[in-house]
């Protein structure tokens, strides 16, 4: 069978690997038809040379903001009137988007933090503490959702294009990991 396998930063190749058998009467083999590459997949990609950022704003705006530091949190300010967001969600765990996720939340308003973090420390936490923002996170509960949506994404119901911006083959895995690190795409499905 075919595998991904990342050697370190930048090499990552798809190999012939021995095809997966039970060994266990508890083991199963599942046959993945479908797959992505993650925000997360970069940082071992990159060895966290650069940063990257998503946010999502209140309810009257929502955006996605691809800069980090002075600049996005400037750009923020612009569009929500000097005000900051309502909420923010960081979507990487770097520190510098960590950071940039606290800053443009307005005082009173929220940061959601679904990027794994790359540290142990959140950047800016007396700050956001006098400004009354509210730090949460944790990985994404995408099992309590897939059994509903997967069919519904699988059958056409529902078109992930929002989302999924490059469909590559295997064989483009490595292309895929440049094209996300480049911003060249957002996400990168593999078929």
């Amino acid at each position: 069978m075919k595998a991904t396998i990342m050697y370190g930063a930048g090499d990552v190749r798809v190999e012939s690997v021995p095809d997966a058998r039970i060994l266990q009467p508890t083991d199963a083999v599942v046959a993945i038809t479908r797959s992505c590459i993650c925000g997360s997949d970069l940082w071992p990609y990159r060895q966290m040379e650069r940063n990257d950022d998503g946010v999502r704003m209140g309810h009257e705006f929502i955006g996605v903001v691809e800069e980090v530091g002075d600049e996005a949190v400037e750009r923020v300010r612009e569009l929500s009137g000097g005000f900051g967001a309502h909420s923010a969600l960081e979507c990487v765990g770097f520190q510098e988007s960590t950071l940039t996720a606290v800053s443009i939340a307005r005082p009173g308003g929220a940061v959601g933090r679904v990027g794994v973090p790359q540290g142990e420390a959140i950047p800016a936490a007396q700050s956001t503490f006098y400004r009354n923002v509210t730090i949460a996170g944790g990985p994404a509960p995408v099992r309590a959702y897939i059994e509903e949506l997967l069919p519904d994404v699988l059958e056409g119901r529902i078109e992930p294009a929002g989302v999924f911006d490059r469909v590559i083959g295997l064989d483009q895995v490595a292309d895929g990991y440049r094209a996300m690190d480049e911003r060249r795409a957002i996400k990168v499905l593999i078929k």
